[in-house]
């Protein structure tokens, strides 16, 4: 467990709520300062707006003054080149009218004002399209004239003025009127994230007052964990060597065990050869049971030194194609499947570090275990191939045999466990138990996937192999020499 584990397991709830206030306030600091800009933003958008405002009320007034300058030059020359610089000057005094009307939709007054400019303009202008036709059809008498009468059309420009002057101050003081909102709004937020900066670090600094006090409990805790640790450390070791030593007593108890169940086994049939026939029907029952038993206990035993020697047993490592190692399995266990309808489907393994007697025990113990559980199949299907798995290969071994309900999985790899009666499938139950200490010892793992009566799948991957394998502890032979 390392310090910050120790700090956070010890931390008192006086600690967390400090904690949390500290946490509370910059976190409404930064809310309040994203707040502040936010405004800030939509007030500089507001300032930019009215300043456009105004600026489009100056282009109205020199769009105007663009047409009269081009209507005087026609009516005084007749040149048709200044005309353009006229209908340049209406077509823009149209546009900016329109813009101003969408830039101040949110503006009544504005909006009443423009509907007041509006006629004047469209008066003003008017009175320079008749001057223009009036030259076109009577000479530049008539432009004189027109001219003349123009000059005192100034008094529609003087109204125009006033209107836009008007506009325009209307938009100054809306100016001013949200700056000094914007001011007072920054100047309040200055204060609250200053006041709450200050909290803040008050409350750190207590916070650091506390994180001391507790630091010194930590430190006694972690001594505390270090003599626990030891303690722990010292009862793994001696539980290791128990484990050592009960592996090689099951070895030794089941090697000792052979003789006398074969002395069992050849008397039973010596007595069933030579006075089987003196005895009635009973006794040749119990003659019967007593060679099946022995020859039971003697596939027990079997399979229990397989198991203590796979555990005692050094890995001989080598890069081995696993699909080498599958089709000699498939080849042992070609009698096993005599008489039987077997659909194989063998796909691409791949290469390995592994112990090639192991790995190959390995397939050989897992089909061996589909061939038992596909037996009451008429048509078995037993399917061997490799998965990605998180980026991982992993090789599974698919049957449609009898399967199993996955809430009894935690017992499948346990030595003696069995999922189905005895009197349904053979077997000591010792199979599978060997396939998991194989590759343990080659640091991957296994594990099932299965329904009843609808098969079961069984995957392994391998990691990197045990470099001291007789170390490794082993709870359940420790477990089932006890019980046997």
């Amino acid at each position: 467990m390392n310090n910050r584990a120790i700090l956070l397991g010890t931390m008192t709830s006086s600690s967390k709520a400090i904690a949390a206030c500290a946490l509370l306030i910059v976190v409404c600091i930064g809310a309040l300062s994203f707040w502040s800009e936010v405004r800030n933003e939509d007030d500089r958008e507001w300032v930019t707006h009215t300043l456009l405002v105004v600026e489009k009320l100056q282009a109205i007034r020199i769009d105007i003054t663009q047409s009269e300058t081009g209507q005087r030059g026609y009516l005084l020359t007749g040149r048709e080149e200044y005309l353009e610089p006229y209908q340049a000057g209406l077509d823009l005094v149209r546009r900016d009218m329109q813009v101003l009307r969408d830039m101040t939709s949110d503006n009544p007054r504005e909006q009443k004002a423009i509907l007041r400019l509006g006629p004047l303009i469209a008066a003003r202008l008017a009175e320079l399209s008749g001057g223009i036709e009036a030259r076109k059809e009577s000479g530049l008498l008539a432009g004189v004239e027109a001219v003349a009468y123009g000059n005192t059309g100034g008094k529609w420009m003087g109204r125009i003025g006033a209107e836009i002057g008007e506009m325009s101050e209307t938009e100054r003081r809306l100016l001013n009127s949200r700056l000094d909102a914007a001011t007072a709004s920054t100047r309040k937020m200055k204060v609250v994230i200053v006041c709450g900066n200050a909290l803040a670090i008050l409350i750190l600094l207590v916070k650091g007052f506390v994180i001391q006090r507790e630091t010194g409990r930590r430190n006694l805790a972690e001594q505390k964990l270090k003599h626990a640790n030891d303690r722990l450390e010292r009862s793994t070791a001696e539980l290791s060597e128990t484990n050592i030593e009960l592996e090689s007593f099951a070895y030794s108890v089941a090697h000792d065990l052979r003789a006398p169940l074969r002395h069992i086994a050849g008397f039973s049939n010596v007595l069933a050869e030579d006075y089987g026939p003196q005895l009635d029907g009973e006794g040749r029952r119990c003659l019967g049971k007593l060679a099946d038993g022995a020859q039971k206990m003697g596939r027990l035993v079997d399979d229990l030194l397989s198991l203590s020697k796979v555990g005692r047993q050094e890995l001989s490592l080598g890069a081995v194609l696993l699909d080498s190692l599958l089709r000699q399995a498939v080849e042992e266990l070609a009698p096993e499947c005599s008489g039987r309808e077997i659909q194989w489907r063998i796909g691409d393994l791949f290469s390995a570090e592994c112990d090639p007697g192991l790995m190959k025990q390995v397939f050989v113990n897992l089909m061996s275990n589909a061939i038992k559980y596909t037996g009451k199949r008429k048509h078995a299907v037993i399917e061997v191939g490799q998965t990605m798995l998180n980026g991982e290969r992993v090789v599974f071994v698919r049957d449609n045999g009898a399967g199993f309900e996955m809430q009894y999985v935690g017992k499948l790899f346990g030595v003696f466990q069995r999922l189905h009666k005895a009197g349904d499938f053979e077997g000591t139950g010792v199979g599978l138990a060997i396939v998991q200490r194989i590759i343990r010892k080659h640091g991957g793992r296994i594990w099932a996937e299965a329904e009843l009566d609808r098969g079961a799948t069984f995957f392994f991957t391998l990691g990197t192999p045990e470099i001291s394998p007789a170390s490794e502890p082993n709870f359940t032979i420790k477990q089932e020499v006890m019980h046997v």
